[in-house]
């Protein structure tokens, strides 16, 4: 009751295998004990019995509540709602949407501009030097699971319900585990999962997100065999008339099908194409805006567009699990 009485759903964002996620709007009275959510609120719920992915995965949120760059889960709660009880994860919204609703949104789907691409891109980075300091591996990096926060639109790396740590990477045989278009070909041969495979799948991210294609493209009618033979057997060609030479040389230390010969994220955040001074060429002075991130200066544009409930911050539809 108390629960009920702190927060209420508004409208369901989506609905995946996991369960809903809805849009929450939150009381002005909240106990002064707690902390205390904001006038809206994203609520991750599904049946308290069958709540193991969603447990597991607010224990990962709370290892990276001290990151600005991953999505911040206020606190668990549990709910009595038509006859059924149900577990709900509090997290924050992102009124931007996910950088695949931003994609398919912009330039007709033809690819966002290579400034928003390497703005979005370093906060992923330091998201993942955090995730993999901590010995936790994302495993499902892609557009719909980074989402935009904020006036700013701070890109945050959403979803752990498939993460695990290192040590469970190497006691347990995990099988073929995350989003195939995105997955690392030591995981689709040999189903290895370490740190690599989270910056293959940002390489495979960049690219889509600067070109508005796949990398690995594939017809809707085709199996999804089809392109897990192509990651294992095939080069990826990311050579493209809509990429920087500096892009080009970024997604050239993400996608190398050796893994200990990828870039680490710590490596990729000094790369010449997230470089600040990079970034501020190509905004123009009358929509400057200057923040300051960790021993970095950078210049910001904030897009001036209408704030809409249009999101899907947690689709797993796509997502393979065996």
């Amino acid at each position: 009751q108390m629960a009920e009485a702190l927060w209420k759903r508004v409208r369901t964002l989506v609905r995946g295998g996991f369960g809903v996620v809805s849009l929450g709007s939150t009381s002005n009275i909240q106990p002064a004990a707690l902390e205390r959510l904001p006038p809206l609120i994203a609520v991750k719920s599904c049946l308290l019995n069958r709540s193991g992915s969603l447990q597991e995965e607010r224990a990962f949120l709370r290892m990276f509540e001290d990151s600005p760059y991953i999505i911040h889960c206020f606190r668990v709660n549990i709910t009595q709602e038509d006859g059924v009880t149900l577990y709900n994860l509090l997290l924050e919204y992102a009124s931007g949407g996910s950088l695949a609703d931003r994609l398919q949104s912009y330039n007709s789907g033809k690819g966002l501009s290579e400034f928003e691409v390497r703005k979005h891109t370093r906060n992923v980075v330091l998201g993942l030097i955090h995730i993999h300091s901590r010995g936790v591996i994302h495993c499902d990096i892609k557009p719909d699971n980074i989402l935009l926060v904020g006036t700013d639109e701070t890109a945050k790396i959403a979803d752990f319900g498939l993460s695990m740590t290192l040590e469970q990477s190497r006691a347990e045989n995990q099988g073929l585990k995350g989003t195939e278009r995105y997955m690392a070909p030591e995981s689709v041969v040999d189903e290895e999962y370490g740190p690599e495979v989270d910056i293959w799948a940002l390489g495979c991210t960049v690219y889509e997100l600067m070109t508005g294609t796949p990398l690995w493209e594939s017809d809707e009618d085709s199996q999804d065999s089809g392109i897990l033979y192509r990651i294992e057997f095939e080069e990826p060609m990311f050579q493209n008339a809509k990429l920087s030479n500096e892009a080009q040389d970024f997604l050239k230390r993400c996608l190398v099908k050796n893994p200990s010969s990828r870039w680490t994220a710590k490596m990729l955040l000094n790369h010449s194409f997230l470089n600040s001074s990079k970034v501020a060429d190509n905004i123009q002075p009358a929509t400057k805006t200057t923040k300051k991130l960790g021993s970095y200066k950078i210049i910001l544009r904030r897009p001036q567009q209408k704030i809409v409930f249009k999101t899907q911050p947690h689709n797993r539809d796509l997502i393979v699990e065996h």
